[in-house]
């Protein structure tokens, strides 16, 4: 489920949103109070500018009227677009997108100089997996400093990266995802937000219909973010990711590495299982202290290090050990986003079925498996299909395949579409498989199927519906308790 757009309080003159909007103001004066810029006409309140968005199925310009209805005192319009009667203020611009990304900027520039005198800095993360749980553990470390605005939900594109940021108030931190699935977005996105600091993650083939199949097409639109850094900031690129690594000569900015490489700063030296979490011990520059996380999985661990680097960074000095340690141990990862649940009959499920790309999906299997070796079940995975992968799709689940073989998983259950390709592969390498007609079945069928000590991962895109495969299953065996996986 999409997440709905927040409102806000960003206040602007009429003569200023059009300003920052490079637009005309062909009606009402350059004073008119404005309280929130939003582009959702369900969301206006009275005293709010609506921006009219272009959409794939809607175009906001139909809503004019409503948002007007509820309370609009100001619209943003397509240049050419007939004006609204009943607007006090109109505002013509030559695309209401890029508009909307200028507004935001404005209001990140205010946010900066506010009144108070306060050093305010932002973060902008970016990469093809982990940007959630790097986002929500920098977050945990920052708000241990002080107060901290971040990307809600999905919120990482041309549209929710606006919104996020038009939601700053009095906060002295921002951190922002940044997504991608066509070339350019990294770019105007982090325009709109000009990071102190940024992080790229990693690089893999995630949205890669857009980039040609490339995955150097995606390092090169990645690593846009680097660009977007002043000299005086900081960028934090993944140590063990040669094409991440390879972006940094596009920055001025100075360097920070994380991984587990010898070469990073910030480093992943040792993780260990602790029940379901885990022990990570961190070496910072020669300096090495453990982090209990309630998560198992390396993805966990290198999104730590990433989110000290950043931290680090972002205030200009090292964050005591002890603060990170106790900002992070109660950390709990978003929905849909690996989070273990315990069913009766002694089954353990991984909910990660809020999306999938290659990188994610190894990452996944990676977790099952070393979570299996915990228990005395088997390592169970319902899987749907990766979307918008392009030329490179059908390699991909192929390749899937072969991982689960790797690693032994013993048995998986496709819910259709390209997965069929993985069931297939892993069928070769000695996998039990089992074809879904729809995800219902699939969970129905591993409720039937699950033993006590089994582990069952859920995961793909968002469109593959896997969350009803899980649901399917709870439904027989009901939750006695749920937290983090990795």
């Amino acid at each position: 489920m999409a997440t709905p757009i927040p409102s806000n309080q960003a206040r602007f003159r009429s003569g200023e949103l059009a300003a920052a909007a490079s637009g005309t103001l062909m009606r009402g004066g350059g004073d008119v109070a404005i309280v929130g810029v939003v582009s959702d006409s369900r969301a206006v309140v009275p005293g709010n500018a609506f921006v009219a968005l272009p959409g794939e199925s809607v175009d906001g310009h139909a809503f004019l009227g409503a948002a007007l209805v509820r309370g609009a005192v100001a619209v943003v319009i397509r240049r050419g677009s007939p004006a609204p009667s009943g607007a006090t203020a109109v505002i013509e611009v030559d695309d209401t997108l890029r508009a909307f990304g200028s507004i935001a900027r404005a209001h990140v520039q205010q946010w900066r100089r506010g009144a108070d005198g306060a050093q305010r800095r932002v973060v902008g993360i970016t990469g093809s997996a982990g940007k959630t749980t790097t986002k929500d553990l920098l977050a945990c470390i920052l708000r241990s400093v002080s107060s901290c605005h971040a990307t809600t939900g999905n919120l990482n594109n041309r549209i929710g990266v606006p919104a996020v940021a038009l939601g700053l108030r009095g906060e002295s931190f921002a951190v922002f995802e940044l997504g991608t699935s066509l070339p350019g977005e990294i770019a105007a996105l982090a325009g709109v937000v000009e990071p102190d600091v940024a992080v790229l993650l990693n690089v893999g083939v995630a949205h890669a219909a857009g980039f040609g199949g490339e995955i150097a097409a995606v390092g090169r639109e990645k690593g846009a973010i680097f660009e977007a850094v002043a000299a005086g900031g900081a960028a934090v690129v993944n140590a063990d990711d040669e094409i991440a690594l390879g972006q940094l000569g596009r920055t001025r900015a100075r360097p920070v590495r994380f991984g587990v490489s010898e070469t990073a700063d910030v480093r992943v030296r040792r993780r260990e299982l602790v029940g379901r979490g885990s022990r990570v011990t961190i070496d910072r520059r020669g300096t090495s202290f453990d982090v209990s996380l309630p998560v198992a999985g390396a993805p966990a661990a290198l999104a730590l290090a990433a989110a000290i680097a950043a931290a680090d960074a972002t205030l200009g000095r090292e964050v005591a050990a002890d603060v990170i340690a106790a900002s992070v141990s109660a950390w709990q990862p978003s929905g849909g986003r690996a989070v273990t649940i315990e069913l009766e009959g002694g089954v353990l499920a991984i909910d990660d079925s809020y999306n999938a790309n290659p990188a994610s999906m190894r990452a996944a299997f990676s977790t099952l498996s070393e979570l299996r070796g915990t228990r005395r079940g088997r390592a169970i995975a319902v899987l749907g299909e990766m979307r918008e992968l392009g030329p490179i799709a059908e390699a991909e689940h192929e390749q899937l395949g072969v991982e689960l073989a790797r690693l032994g998983v013993d048995l998986v259950v496709g819910c259709g579409g390209a997965i069929h390709l993985t069931l297939e592969r892993a069928a070769r390498g000695g996998v039990a498989v089992r074809h879904a007609s729809s995800a219902i079945d699939a969970g129905a069928f591993v409720a039937g199927e699950a033993r006590e000590g089994d582990v069952v991962l859920f995961k793909g895109s968002r469109a593959a519906g896997v969350e009803q495969a899980l649901a399917a299953l709870v439904a027989r065996r009901p939750v006695v308790a749920a937290r983090g996986a990795g």
